[in-house]
């Protein structure tokens, strides 16, 4: 955890807020927003009979029935062949997964990482709210992780509201040797369904090979966005000069007083944004940067808009 909390105005966060944001997206046509919903996979459920993922009757066999759908139950009972009929499924499911790591609770300048990432999962919560799609949430802290079954209720976004408002008021994460990124992804891999949209939301501090591997499975069948949140000093040199930072509830100092001293920082900042963008373009997955230094609503706005 840094950064001096003067200058700081978005650290902890509560349900209310989140719910208010709901305004903020005043802007964007609530009919346009159900159009494209609607137009990319579908904001509802329809009753046209096809091979789907809710089963609705049995019938009698008609030549041509796919074999696979046949019900041998009521063809047991009564000695006649009928094939199950299912309702096609047009509505999808919108996954929240909200990586609240340790190194999410750092910020310089307007916000933590860790308040940015709710603020962005709430627009998409309420955007999601608005086309009719089926929310759920994925939530992991340093200590804990939290899970919201997707659902068209209005409760369920609020839930997933409550999580992140409880996970911003940690003092002090504690530190700890496993790799809570890779902890999200494999939970993520757990529950999601096929053809979910999911909205992935971290500073990917912490992404390896067994991050990738679960990426890879994971974009086969479904559609994932990611949100890159970082703050400006992860992806510029820092002025000159000495600063104070809290580590591990210990003060420390870095001086970058002298030319090159900022030299290792700033290669570790090209590898990581290096690595991000290099994973973007191997899965061919819409990377989101977010900025915590700027006003949220304002970014999520330029990035619907294009």
């Amino acid at each position: 955890m840094g950064a001096s909390a003067d200058k700081l105005v978005g650290i902890s966060v509560s349900v209310e807020q989140l719910v208010s944001l709901r305004g903020h997206l005043s802007g964007m046509s609530l009919a346009s927003i159900k159009r494209r919903a609607s137009y990319r996979s579908g904001a509802r459920d329809t009753r046209a009979r096809g091979r789907g993922m809710e089963y609705e009757e049995s019938r009698a066999y008609v030549s041509g029935d796919d074999v696979r759908t046949m019900d041998w139950r009521v063809m047991a009972r009564t000695g006649e062949a009928h094939t199950k009929v299912y309702a096609e499924e047009k509505e999808r499911r919108f996954l929240l997964a909200v990586d609240l790591s340790a190194s999410m609770y750092f910020g310089t300048r307007h916000a933590f990482k860790s308040w940015t990432a709710t603020q962005v999962a709430a627009h998409l919560g309420w955007l999601a709210n608005f086309a009719g799609d089926r929310i759920g949430g994925l939530i992991v802290t340093p200590d804990s992780h939290h899970e919201v079954r997707p659902g068209k209720t209005r409760s369920g976004l609020l839930a997933i509201f409550h999580h992140l408002a409880n996970a911003s008021h940690i003092e002090m994460p504690p530190s700890s040797g496993i790799n809570r990124l890779n902890f999200l992804l494999r939970e993520l891999q757990r529950v999601v369904k096929p053809g979910s949209i999911i909205a992935l939301i971290s500073d990917f501090i912490g992404l390896d090979d067994e991050s990738l591997e679960i990426l890879s499975a994971l974009v086969k069948h479904n559609d994932i966005n990611a949100f890159w949140i970082h703050d400006q000093t992860e992806s510029a040199a820092w002025p000159r000069g000495y600063y104070p930072v809290l580590i591990n509830q210990q003060q420390r100092g870095l001086d970058f007083s002298m030319a090159g001293r900022d030299h290792w920082l700033l290669q570790l900042q090209r590898q990581h944004r290096t690595q991000i963008e290099s994973l973007a373009s191997r899965y061919n997955l819409p990377l989101l940067p977010i900025c915590c230094n700027r006003d949220v609503s304002s970014q999520i706005l330029q990035q619907l808009k294009r």
